[in-house]
């Protein structure tokens, strides 16, 4: 199969928030892996070919960022997605640490690459993508279809090509019919001091890892419906717990929230998300469940169609013009001590040959110092939690899970 289009050329402008992410990338990469374990083992050829039928179904991986213009342009990308083979038996790791030392240029594109790790009984592959063409939810849309056209191994047919590039988020909020604020927005939870930038420099950072049981998984899940509070907030509230016990006195976290479930925004492989910061006292600490609540709650508020609604039409209308601006702004709103990104159950074909057996990430760095990038999705049944960082907390994933194990199991009953 080959791509082509109908049109040549540019397509539309980089939406407001689009635009600030590359231009923070003209100094600072921002990519994210996700890695795959399928249950088959497959080539590199295979691969690429069913790469290429996904490629075909989503503008953006077909897309160059062209920086030539007044304001930058996605531009149409003829070639395939890149496909690399690592020995058998590579630690994926590995690969994802490797990934985050090799800047992906905003051309000639397309703004994806994956690695192919043949492993004993299957193989994983490990998708590495340029920030501005899309987020962590967009690219369990890619994995999803690529086991999808794995199982068809690029036969029956070719696949409906996507459509032209999505609208940006900006267009998509503004259109949203939301109530009209009856007060002031809430605010966030006081952040303090920006971030700092470390220049990128190829270092590769350390990669951790870590799965819960699958009976630790379903009782987590339950409990958190007991107490009324989501799992990423008793996600949160344990990434606290461990770094207050580690002699930390306050404690920011930043968690992306998908504007796809939050405002109703139509799926699609594109960046559909928003930043909100929630934090804790060591003082808060001693009750996991109310805090947990707090997280809660703050990012329930946060998460308010109208007040994502604000936000966004507030970036459109000053949005950021030079790197050193979109650097300005982006170590203000993503300061914290960690970033935890949850995508929740991820749900993948089931009724074919090739089976997704687990999924790791999003993983990724964004050259802010003393960063903690936690990545979080639940397959079969197991959460997974995939950290990294220049600054490693040796127990961080192992401490958290810890605390949610003992959490889950006392006392019997959901906290008054």
């Amino acid at each position: 199969m080959s791509i082509s289009h109908t049109h040549a050329g540019t397509t539309r402008e980089l939406g407001a928030f689009e635009r600030t992410i590359d231009l923070y990338m003209h100094r600072n990469p921002v990519q994210f892996s996700l890695v795959a374990e399928i249950d088959r083992k497959v080539s590199a050829q295979t691969l690429a070919r069913a790469l290429r039928d996904v490629q075909a179904r989503h503008a953006l991986l077909r897309v160059s960022v062209d920086r030539g213009a007044p304001r930058a342009r996605y531009r149409w990308a003829e070639g395939p997605v890149g496909v690399e083979t690592a020995a058998e038996g590579t630690p994926w790791q590995a690969v994802v640490a490797g990934e985050q030392t090799r800047p992906v240029a905003p051309e000639p594109g397309p703004l994806m690459r994956t690695v192919l790790v043949p492993a004993e009984t299957g193989s994983v592959i490990v998708l590495t993508f340029a920030h501005q063409i899309t987020d962590g939810t967009g690219g369990v849309r890619v994995v999803a279809d690529l086991v999808a056209a794995l199982d068809g191994g690029g036969e029956g047919g070719e696949p409906i090509p996507g459509r032209d590039v999505p609208p940006s988020q900006e267009a998509l909020l503004r259109a949203l019919d939301t109530e009209a604020p009856t007060a002031d927005p809430p605010r966030a939870e006081p952040m303090d001091a920006p971030g700092e930038l470390t220049p990128f420099s190829g270092r590769a950072p350390h990669v951790s890892a870590l799965a819960l049981q699958r009976g630790l998984t379903a009782r987590l899940a339950d409990r958190c419906r007991a107490e009324g509070v989501s799992v990423h907030a008793a996600l949160c509230a344990a990434a606290c717990t461990v770094l207050h016990r580690a002699g930390r006195t306050r404690v920011r976290v930043l968690s992306p929230v998908d504007l796809r479930r939050a405002a109703g925004l139509p799926d699609a492989v594109a960046n559909r998300f928003a930043g909100a910061r929630t934090a804790s006292e060591a003082s808060q600490a001693g009750d996991f469940w109310e805090l947990a609540r707090r997280h809660h709650q703050a990012l329930e508020r946060q998460r308010a169609p109208r007040v994502l609604q604000a936000g966004s039409e507030a970036l459109a209308q000053q949005p950021p013009t030079t790197p050193e601006e979109a650097e300005a702004m982006m170590t203000a709103v993503t300061a914290a001590d960690i970033q935890i990104t949850n995508l929740g159950v991820v749900e993948a074909p089931a009724d074919g040959r090739t089976r997704l057996t687990a999924l790791w990430g999003p993983a990724q760095t964004t050259q802010l110092r003393g960063e903690h990038v936690l990545g979080v999705a639940t397959v079969g049944g197991r959460l997974r939690m995939t950290e990294l960082t220049h600054d490693p907390v040796a127990v961080l994933l192992p401490d958290m899970a810890t605390v949610l194990a003992q959490r889950c199991v006392e006392p019997d009953s959901p906290s008054s």
